[in-house]
């Protein structure tokens, strides 16, 4: 074998289209013609000799998160695996009240999960937090902690800041952005206006009659669905993105690494407190909560290339260089 080959390697999906899948597609692109992605079926075999890496969420895999066949599956053919290794986008949900489901199953997922850990030779995740759950029962298996990489593309040199436009870019799924919208609430246009900022929406079609109305008013400039060169031309000549998501958890957005990737200042709205997460400080990498005024330019400046600099570390081809060392080793 070739000094940088890593052999076959089978990248295996949920049915589900969406972020995941657009992470494992960027990363097989990224490996080379050795990489492939497939959607998990349970009759699925794996030709001997072949490496396997799991992108794992459990409720891609399963209606309440707990994939007991998978797990099957996994102990079926391991035998036929050269390598096996799991990247954890979600590991197991915490926390919830007794009155719901995910508080049932909890146990469940995480029994599927600490297996999956357990049988593999490599494992990596998103944020510190599932390092903290999965280190304790994966044995010895080596890890990498790496925060997502945008699927839109990566400047290679942070885009020059007297290029870019006043605008504020709102992109990721139509929950995900009705969301934003909703707890932005007046005060997003409020501080557009007083910005001078136009604000862009890039995604499907809001459908939320309130939410849609509200974008009509305030005449944001609706996009829709963008091929992803669109987006990433769009990203590189703006100023902010915004996006709901609780701090301690923002390193597994991919809307959040599009945004650092390209630079722009991004916009945090959350409603309990921010603290330090993976690297990321509120204030330095990100706004914490709707700005009440223009934001300097100077402050922009620094926050843009604090967030692109922090991305750099986990771009594509850090977790293409992350994933070529464990096979390789």
């Amino acid at each position: 074998m070739m000094a940088d080959a890593i052999g076959p390697l089978l990248i295996l999906v949920d049915p589900q289209r969406g972020g995941v899948r657009d992470f494992a597609d960027t990363l097989a692109a990224r490996l080379g013609a050795d990489a492939r992605v497939e959607v998990f079926e349970p009759g699925l075999a794996v030709e001997p000799g072949t490496s396997v890496l799991l992108q794992y969420s459990g409720y891609g895999y399963a209606r309440y998160g707990a994939p007991l066949h998978l797990l099957a599956w996994v102990r079926r053919e391991r035998a036929r695996m050269r390598t096996f290794g799991v990247f954890f986008h979600e590991a197991y949900t915490s926390g919830e009240p007794v009155t719901s489901s995910a508080f049932w199953v909890a146990p469940l997922q995480k029994y599927v999960a600490f297996q999956l850990a357990r049988n593999s030779d490599y494992w990596l995740t998103n944020i510190q937090d599932t390092v903290q759950r999965l280190q304790p029962v994966a044995g010895a298996a080596p890890h990498r902690r790496l925060p997502v990489f945008s699927t839109v593309g990566e400047p290679e040199v942070l885009p020059d800041a007297a290029a870019r436009e006043r605008r504020i870019i709102n992109f990721g799924s139509e929950h995900l952005r009705a969301e934003t919208y909703r707890v932005g609430g007046d005060a997003l246009f409020r501080w557009a206006a007083q910005a001078q900022c136009e604000i862009h929406d890039i995604g499907a079609p809001i459908r939320d009659p309130e939410v849609a109305a509200t974008l009509k008013a305030h005449r944001v400039h609706l996009h829709g669905r963008l091929p992803s060169e669109a987006i990433h031309e769009l990203m590189g000549r703006s100023m902010f993105g915004v996006v709901r998501y609780p701090p301690g958890f923002v390193a597994k957005s991919s809307v959040f690494a599009a945004y650092c990737a390209h630079g722009l200042a991004p916009v945090l709205l959350w409603s309990g407190a921010y603290g330090a997460h993976d690297g990321l400080q509120a204030g330095t990498h990100y706004l914490a909560g709707m700005p009440q005024a223009p934001v300097p330019p100077q402050q922009v400046r620094a926050i843009s290339r604090a967030a692109f600099d922090w991305y750099s570390d986990h771009s594509v081809g850090a977790h293409a260089a992350a994933i070529r060392a464990f096979l390789q080793a």
